[in-house]
């Protein structure tokens, strides 16, 4: 994820009304990994992190085989 993507997904969550504290905790990254990632672009992992929370998509829970 490019320094200008991780930028802008920081810019769309604002204007969704998300702090950037609150990101910090969405991601389990700290404030000062944040400014890195604005600066410096941050790693796939991170990039697909953002997509997920960018759909509202939930922390993954595996399946429960038993249900139908």
């Amino acid at each position: 994820m490019t320094p200008a993507d991780f930028q802008a997904w920081v810019a769309l969550m604002a204007a969704r009304g998300l702090s950037e504290r609150q990101l910090v905790k969405a991601l389990g990254t700290g404030s000062n990994q944040i400014t890195r990632w604005k600066r410096n672009g941050a790693p796939t992992y991170i990039g697909l992190a953002c997509a997920a929370l960018s759909f509202g998509l939930p922390e993954w829970r595996s399946p429960n085989c038993a249900d139908p």
